[in-house]
């Protein structure tokens, strides 16, 4: 007759022992995942990258790093997966309409998205050159990050039409046009090492051209924002004036 194990027969320790070595593993990828920034930092390699040295810099056996991924392409994705998600809480902190002017929110988001692709250029073009793990393959993980950004942006653009009793429609594609220009004229900066244009200057102009494409559609839709004005309190004055 077998005997089973103490642990087993306790369903408590063995939910708590398969939560810690849970908790284990997501360390370990996260661990493999940062060492595998550093040296996509350190070199364009990109998915040339050796599985090897990306386990030597996690002080892990290569075996490890196949037991936590699935293969290459995996890791592959969930490298671009976990640099647009860092990516997408930075800027997520930048929309935040609770503090700022409609140019200030504007300013500080181009300028978070400035400072990353040209403190990171081969972390953004390794991000650009395939999907995250949480995509479609036909879908690079950069314009994955554009759509989810695209998204929350026009939720804060239909909250205000709402809020005004406008049509918001007109504004719908406004978002990812205005997301893709951004992200386009700073990928060409970047690329281009004899640009003149100093970084400050590049998201000034920028900043301002996404301001005249809101401002212009958002006339069309018979709403009017002072883009200097706190747009929380734009909002609140809206709000108690249709109450």
């Amino acid at each position: 007759m077998s005997m089973a194990s103490p642990r087993s027969r306790i369903p408590g320790a063995v939910n708590g022992y398969e939560a810690r070595w849970e908790q284990h593993n997501i360390e370990r990828r996260l661990h493999i995942l940062r060492a595998a920034v550093e040296l996509l930092e350190e070199n364009p390699l990109g998915a040339d990258l050796p599985v090897r040295q990306i386990a030597e810099r996690a002080g892990v056996a290569k075996s490890v790093v196949y037991r936590q991924f699935s293969g290459r392409e995996d890791l592959d994705r969930r490298i671009r997966s976990y640099l647009i998600d860092h990516l997408e809480a930075v800027l997520d902190a930048q929309l935040d309409i609770s503090s700022g002017s409609v140019r200030e929110i504007i300013t500080r988001t181009v300028r978070a998205v400035a400072d990353w692709m040209g403190d990171h250029p081969n972390l953004a073009a390794f991000a650009r050159s395939g999907p995250p793990a949480d995509g479609p393959d036909s879908v690079d993980a950069i314009s994955s990050l554009k759509i989810r950004i695209s998204e929350r942006s026009r939720e804060l653009i239909e909250t205000i039409a709402r809020t005004m009793d406008a049509d918001s429609a007109a504004l719908e594609p406004v978002p990812f046009a205005v997301v893709t220009m951004v992200e386009g004229v700073l990928a060409a900066w970047v690329a281009d090492p004899g640009s003149r244009r100093p970084r400050a200057q590049m998201v000034a102009d920028l900043s301002d051209y996404a301001w005249y494409i809101l401002d212009g559609v958002a006339r069309t839709a018979s709403i009017t924002v002072d883009p200097d004005r706190e747009l929380a309190e734009v909002v609140a004055g809206l709000r108690g004036g249709n109450s």
